[in-house]
């Protein structure tokens, strides 16, 4: 059974000083658990025709008592810019392990 989501994009705003691009989203989940941060990236993705790497969701919460929550989304132009700004524990959140495993075989 897959999940329906509606998104409605609250905010939309261009920062070009930090090149990205700020969201504030608003996600129905009528019926259904709360998104996963990897679902709203996915969400972002098919939307915005960007790539999931380079996308970030800041914060995710639901309002309470409903079945809606808000996402805070940053889409990166470029991996060099997210990696530069981006907190560490923001990337954890949103990548998780997998990404410091590449970092270390990389190194």
């Amino acid at each position: 059974m897959s999940v329906q989501y509606q998104v409605k994009v609250l905010r939309d705003v261009e920062n070009k000083v930090l090149n990205r691009r700020e969201l504030i989203l608003r996600v129905d989940h009528i019926g259904s658990r709360t998104p996963t941060r990897n679902e709203v990236r996915e969400l972002v993705s098919s939307m915005f025709s960007a790539p999931a790497n380079l996308i970030i969701v800041k914060s995710l919460k639901t309002l309470t008592g409903t079945n809606v929550s808000e996402a805070h989304v940053h889409v990166y132009k470029d991996e060099k810019s997210l990696e530069e700004i981006e907190p560490k524990h923001i990337k954890l959140r949103n990548f998780g392990k997998e990404k410091e495993e590449e970092k270390k075989e990389g190194s």
